[in-house]
């Protein structure tokens, strides 16, 4: 049995990581995160949003994901996400101002579908926040 296994996650749009890790960990959708390490069972499950974890020549690494697909094997976990980013794709500047943009539609919003999309929306500022380092992303 490998001691690695083969790590991918793809978005519709774009490759997004690709490389040989030690581990992985993931969110998922109903079931917290699961944490996969080479010659783990077959299964494909839903993914949540959040950061997903993999370590790679001992050190942590993260990487955005929002919602698709998980299909896990012996050797390899494809993450098939509706978004991902890695932490230098994230424009923090760009972020700060969704967190802001959020806070500012969550405290205007009329309906529980307002306050649930701005909730969404923050949520979403607050995973790329941690994900860069952001001291913002902690609240998370």
């Amino acid at each position: 049995m490998s001691q690695l296994i083969k790590l991918e996650v793809v978005t519709p749009e774009r490759p997004v990581f690709s490389a040989e890790v030690a581990e992985v960990q993931f969110p998922t959708a109903a079931r917290g995160y699961y944490g996969i390490l080479p010659g783990h069972t077959p299964l494909m499950t839903e993914v949540g949003d959040g950061l997903l974890y993999y370590f790679q020549e001992g050190q942590k690494h993260w990487i955005t994901v929002f919602g698709g697909f998980a299909e896990v094997g012996p050797d390899r976990v494809t993450i098939l996400a509706r978004e991902s980013e890695t932490m230098d794709m994230i424009d923090l500047e760009r972020a700060e101002a969704s967190r802001q943009r959020a806070l500012k539609l969550l405290k205007e919003a009329q309906t529980e579908h307002d306050m649930a999309n701005a909730q969404a929306k923050l949520d979403a500022s607050l995973i790329r926040l941690q994900a860069a380092g952001h001291p913002s992303g902690h609240g998370f």
